[in-house]
C-alpha cells in the first residue's frame, strides 16, 4: 500500500492492515558506475519495498532520496544535502508518520553510505521522541548465496536459459565481488526500471580498486576519502559478468519473498512492544 495513493477514507484501515507497520525507503541520488540510473538506490528500495508488500500488507512512505551524500559531486546528478537538512527532514517524516497512527517505522535502505546516518539517527531519536520506534534494514545483496539458491532450484525460474545459468556460474567460479552499482544493484535495477539501464556499459568503466588507500584500512582506520579514492569510476565490481531481464527477473523474484517475510516479523514481534513498555517509563 502506497501511502500517496490511499485515500482519507482508507488510511485507517490500512494502519490496521499493516499493523501499524510503516516502510520508508531511502537511497540517494548518485553515479552508478557508466550502465545505472542516478537514482539506482531510491528505485531498487522502492521497488523491492512496494513488491514485496504485495506479499505483506504494510504502508510505503513515499521514497526519500535525501541520502548520505558527502562525495562525488564532481559527477552531473548527485545531489548532496546538508547533515542539518537530512536530520530535521528525517526527524519531521518520523513525527509525522508516528501521528499518522503507526507504531513501527523501518527504514528501508538501497544507499550503503546510509547505515551510519540512520544509526545515530534511530539512537538520537530514542531521546527525543521516545515514542516512535524506528528500525532499519537494507535491501538484500549477497549475491554468491543468491546465485547458489537460483542455480540449485532451476524448477522455480524455467524461464532462465542455458546461457543464463552458465553466467551466473561463472561469477560464482570466477569469484567476482561488487558493492557498487554491483550485479545485484545492476539486477534490481534491471528489473525495476529498464528504461533507465545500459546493460551494454557495464564494462565500459573500471569498477576495481586502486588500493591507494588500503593501508588506512590495514590500521583499522576509517576513513570518508577510503570509497572516493580506491573507486575513483564510482563504481565497484568485478565487471566481466553477464545481466540480461531473465536474470534480474530471477534474482529479483528470489529476494523479494525474504523482504517480505522481514515485514511480516515486524508486523507480528511483540518483543519490542513489550521492552518498550518497561524502556518508556525510565525516559520521563
Amino acid at each position: 500500500m502506497l501511502w500517496e495513493n490511499l485515500r482519507c477514507e482508507q488510511f485507517e484501515e490500512a494502519v490496521k492492515t499493516a499493523k501499524g507497520v510503516c516502510v520508508v525507503p531511502i537511497g540517494c541520488l548518485e553515479k552508478h558506475g557508466p550502465h545505472s540510473p542516478l537514482g539506482t538506490d531510491t528505485i531498487v528500495a522502492t521497488g523491492m519495498a512496494l513488491k514485496a508488500a504485495e506479499q505483506e500488507p504494510v504502508v510505503v512512505f513515499p521514497t526519500m532520496y535525501f541520502g548520505d551524500k558527502s562525495g562525488a559531486g564532481e559527477f552531473p546528478g548527485t545531489v548532496i544535502f546538508s547533515l542539518e537538512t537530512r536530520w530535521h527532514i528525517f526527524r519531521e517524516t518520523c513525527n509525522e508518520i508516528h501521528r499518522n497512527g503507526f507504531t513501527k517505522i523501518l527504514f528501508l535502505n538501497g544507499h550503503g553510505g546510509n547505515k551510519d546516518m540512520l544509526g545515530a539517527f534511530t539512537r538520537a531519536m530514542m531521546q527525543e521522541n521516545p515514542d516512535v520506534m524506528c528500525f532499519i534494514t537494507g535491501v538484500p545483496s549477497d549475491t554468491s548465496a543468491v546465485l547458489t539458491e537460483i542455480l540449485a532450484a532451476p524448477e522455480n525460474y524455467s524461464y532462465l536459459t542455458e546461457e543464463d545459468r552458465a553466467a551466473m556460474q561463472e561469477y560464482l567460479d570466477k569469484k567476482m565481488v561488487g558493492g557498487h552499482a554491483c550485479f545485484s544493484e545492476t539486477a534490481h535495477c534491471a528489473y525495476f526500471c529498464p528504461e533507465g539501464m545500459r546493460l551494454d556499459g557495464i564494462a565500459d568503466e573500471s569498477g576495481d580498486s586502486t588500493h591507494r588507500f588500503d593501508e588506512f584500512k590495514a590500521h583499522g582506520i576509517r576513513t570518508h576519502f577510503e570509497w572516493m579514492g580506491n573507486y575513483p569510476n564510482s563504481y565497484h565490481d568485478s565487471n566481466g559478468y553477464k545481466m540480461n531481464e531473465r536474470i534480474a527477473k530471477a534474482y529479483t523474484e528470489h529476494r523479494v519473498p525474504k523482504l517480505a517475510a522481514t515485514f511480516r516479523f515486524l508486523k507480528e514481534e511483540t518483543i519490542s512492544n513489550e521492552y518498550f513498555k518497561e524502556w518508556r517509563p525510565k525516559q520521563k
